[in-house]
């Protein structure tokens, strides 16, 4: 991708950045209102004041420094703004991974981790002898909800614990939670223990009991995809005075997971920032991503994209209908024509599913020698000049983009199955208000009318330009 900038504090940041006073903070925000910015800035503060700090106290070990993040893309992302950030010298000890790529590290484990897909083929197995007439994905996602928020020894808490963080449909009553608890979990935790398999949650557990790092400074970003069980984890290693730091929104959430702080340890923030103002998106493409997901319920820790908070105007979003083809054949032209500067800006060109669902895209770009790179599950951030980035959904989480394009939103991507639960649909919805949030001048999104997403219809009509090819 073209270079990064190194952001500069504005005056609301500022405040935030300069609070050194030590202890727990959060900071809160919509999409666009440079949460990531706001903490790599306070980074770089923070790294100076605990460096001085050492200095006066006469304290000659390095300052111990982690900065954490849900997904590989967003941490490369994170680290190369962070080394722009970080004073240099030999007494900071900087790193900066993804929250499973610490755990291994912090605790040791050098064993191989159960893959989601071999989890789910046990924890299926166990839904159809349980006869629970429930859809399997969302009682997978049940499962990995409860596991990230409890600790072993406390899984009967779960019958009683109001379920924070998860939809309301299809009801999860008592009787049920009985069920899914020893008919599904106990069975499964009973295998996992026979043939000594390690999942992410008993990776997040481990490094509970690892020693102690003894951390000054942490960062966490994108925490609203963290787990209850990985805030434990990274809590536990904090030196005995500490700055620690969590980002969030959990309207941004895309992931069956939750994270009580004061399950995880902190009873109590020394202070809470919110950050109003949306530095990136134009109030258009804000309005757009507000339709998405009105009418979510928003908790204390959630912000709804707002429209009165952006700086500037441009134009509506653009929605193309047409055969991929005739798509495609459009985002060409729009990505060769006045409005979009190659030289200088920045196109992220998204999808919900990776793989073979990009090849498309990758031969019609080539035939047009336009120039990209792919961003999804690397762990380094590409230092090249291409100006268009392919991703899914998921890995451009964190970041922007000047130009969003969403081509080919079909049903087949948000199947009825994806649909198929209250939670599942806000996931979803959430996750598109996602990607059209990562842009800061122009987004464009097409279908196919016949194979349309549902999504489609959380389109406010007065909020984009509809265009029929």
């Amino acid at each position: 991708m073209l270079p990064l900038k190194n952001p500069k504090a504005t005056p609301e940041q500022l405040v935030i950045v300069t609070d050194d006073d030590p202890g727990a903070v959060l900071i809160r925000g919509a999409a666009g209102s440079g949460k990531t910015s706001t903490a790599l800035l306070r980074l770089s503060y923070l790294s100076s004041y605990w460096l001085r700090r050492h200095a006066r106290l006469g304290v000659h070990e390095p300052v111990r420094v982690q900065v954490l993040t849900f997904n590989r893309t967003l941490a490369g992302y994170v680290e190369q703004l962070a080394r722009l950030q970080a004073p240099n010298g030999i007494s900071l000890d900087l790193n900066v991974a993804t929250v499973a790529a610490w755990a291994k590290e912090i605790s040791g484990y050098s064993g191989s981790v159960l893959e989601n897909s071999s989890r789910d083929k046990i924890l299926k197995h166990f839904i159809s002898q349980s006869k629970i007439a429930l859809d399997p994905k969302f009682l997978i996602s049940e499962i990995d909800y409860l596991l990230g928020r409890f600790l072993p020894a406390d899984l009967l808490s779960y019958l009683t614990t109001e379920r924070r963080g998860r939809g309301l449909s299809p009801r999860v009553d008592t009787p049920l939670r009985q069920r899914i608890l020893h008919d599904v979990v106990f069975p499964y935790i009973a295998v996992k223990d026979k043939e000594t398999l390690f999942d992410w949650n008993d990776l997040a557990l481990a490094a509970m009991t690892g020693d102690r790092a003894g951390y000054q400074v942490v960062i966490v970003d994108e925490a609203q995809d963290f787990s209850t069980n990985q805030a434990r984890a990274i809590i536990s290693h904090l030196a005995p005075e500490h700055s620690l730091t969590f980002v969030m929104d959990t309207t941004q959430r895309i992931y069956p997971r939750y994270l009580n702080f004061a399950e995880a340890g902190i009873a109590r923030f020394r202070r809470t920032h919110t950050l109003k103002r949306n530095y990136r998106n134009t109030r258009e493409i804000a309005a757009f991503a507000k339709g998405i997901v009105e009418g979510l319920k928003i908790d204390e820790d959630g912000s709804l994209p707002d429209p009165a908070t952006a700086a500037i105007s441009g134009a509506k979003p653009r929605v193309v209908v047409g055969r991929f083809s005739r798509q495609m054949d459009w985002i060409i032209s729009y990505l060769k024509g006045p409005l979009v500067n190659l030289q200088d800006e920045t196109v992220g060109i998204l999808m919900i599913n990776g793989g073979g669902w990009f090849d498309d895209v990758r031969s019609r770009l080539n035939r047009a020698n336009l120039e990209f790179t792919e961003l999804q599950q690397r762990r380094s951030w590409p230092v090249s000049d291409e100006p268009i980035a392919l991703s899914t959904f998921h890995s451009a989480k964190g970041l922007e983009f000047d130009h969003v394009i969403i081509p080919g939103l079909r049903e087949k991507f948000t199947s009825a199955e994806d649909m198929s639960d209250d939670d599942s649909v806000l996931a979803l919805r959430r996750l598109l208000a996602m990607g059209v949030g990562r842009a800061r001048k122009s987004v464009v999104i097409g279908y196919k009318a016949e194979e349309a997403s549902d999504l489609v219809q959380y389109f406010r009509a007065d909020c984009y330009e509809e265009i029929k090819l």
